[in-house]
């Protein structure tokens, strides 16, 4: 009887064992791939898209989130995470918008002189939750050109969050980067800086 008793107490004690080891959530990866519709394109002037530089955490791997009710507070996900940094995600962008206007545009691995470069620092890539979850993405870009600034601007965008699937989440961004970039691109065309929206 106290083998019975015995053995009952290991295999409680093995099944404990096995609870407290059960795997934690999965890490998701996401990826994005905002797209542009082309357009007839420019032959000139030239654009050379120089690396895009992050304010704080924008450039990091892991999924970002604000609440609302606490803006000055930056959360980062434990299993969440983007295949590459917001900042290289928004350097390819600004790529692919330009070329939609214009037929020279080159990124930052590819260093040639260009009539215009573009610098950009991309100040918020996070989701916002309140009434409504959002994709919110900002950006501030200076054009230079022969050396010296022609003109700066803000742009943003937000886009909201249909469900907690990382598929989702990255639809969402895909969209505030293509609003965002849009009304870059349109502003260059323009020649014109539109105030930021948001």
């Amino acid at each position: 009887m106290k083998r019975l008793l015995g053995l009952f107490a290991a295999m409680a004690v093995a099944l404990g064992g096995c609870a407290a080891l059960k795997p934690g959530d999965q890490p998701v990866t996401m990826r994005l791939s905002p797209a542009f519709a082309p357009a007839a394109a420019s032959p000139s002037p030239s654009f050379a898209v120089a690396p895009v530089q992050g304010r704080g955490v924008t450039g990091a791997l892991r999924y970002a989130y604000v609440d609302s009710a606490a803006p000055g507070e930056i959360h980062q996900a434990a299993t969440l995470f983007w295949e590459e940094p917001p900042t290289a995600v928004l350097a390819r962008a600004l790529v692919a918008g330009l070329r939609t206007r214009y037929a020279t545009v080159t990124g930052p691995d590819l260093s040639l002189g260009a009539d215009r470069r573009v610098v950009a620092v991309l100040d918020r890539f996070e989701e916002v939750t309140g009434v409504e979850t959002k994709a919110v993405v900002a950006f501030d870009v200076t054009q230079v050109a022969g050396g010296k600034a022609i003109w700066a601007g803000r742009y943003c965008a937000a886009r909201p969050i249909a469900s907690a699937a990382g598929t989702a989440r990255a639809a969402a961004f895909d969209g505030a980067i293509e609003q965002a970039v849009a009304a870059f691109v349109q502003d260059v065309a323009a020649g014109s800086v539109t105030a930021a929206s948001c």
